[in-house]
């Protein structure tokens, strides 16, 4: 029963950080805040979190984890490396962060102000980058391109960290064009739509059509 409770009011605090976060950012959120609508005390937030930042990442690490298993799931359902390449570009840069992108600020907002000597409280970036990283794999392979797994997924989630902070201004970029175009970066000519029928094809089906007896 005990233990219950614990994880009773382990949840409640977790759960009012999170709509606070969602709400008003990190810096405008204070411990006493969460600690008035979870129905606790501030004491027992630490018991359980040692540093605001701490909670943070309680909030922020399983959302980020379940979002892009979820995504994991869609890019596998689609049949072509180049449409499942800018499903994963496109839900890193728009869909995940759209999710909540002022909790998704709210990490901004913590890591810009962190205290350098402090370490993360859990290694998020480098799971969200393995998780990444066997994605690409998945889509790339074949392609023909010599493909730097160590470092595309961390240009991929800098780019996501500016499109965040950037959303933030309302200063909102063509995600999909940005998308494209390193879909054809990365691909080349490999599995690229073509617009239309060539009228060389065209043509020739013309010409079997005249010729054939009436």
């Amino acid at each position: 029963m005990v233990q219950v409770k614990k994880d009773y009011a382990r949840q409640a605090i977790l759960d009012s950080a999170r709509d606070l976060f969602s709400e008003r950012g990190y810096h405008r959120t204070t411990v006493q805040q969460i600690a008035d609508l979870s129905g606790t005390g501030v004491s027992s937030i630490y018991t359980y979190f040692p540093s605001k930042l701490h909670l943070l990442y309680g909030v922020v690490a399983p959302w980020q984890r379940d979002a892009y298993e979820r995504l994991d799931k869609r890019v596998k359902s689609l049949k072509t490396p180049r449409a499942r390449l800018r499903a994963i570009l496109i839900g890193v840069w728009r869909d995940i962060p759209m999710e909540n992108i002022e909790l998704a600020n709210s990490l901004m907002e913590a890591l810009a102000s962190a205290d350098r000597g402090q370490p993360k409280p859990v290694p998020l970036l480098r799971w969200v980058e393995d998780k990444l990283t066997g994605m690409l794999e998945d889509v790339l392979r074949g392609s023909g391109r010599d493909i730097d797994y160590e470092v595309l997924p961390n240009l991929i989630i800098m780019a996501y960290d500016g499109f965040v902070m950037n959303r933030r201004l309302n200063d909102v970029r063509d995600v999909e064009r940005l998308a494209d175009t390193m879909c054809d970066l990365l691909l080349g000519e490999h599995d690229k739509p073509r617009p239309g029928c060539p009228v060389r094809q065209v043509r020739v089906k013309r010409s079997q059509l005249r010729r054939a007896p009436p």
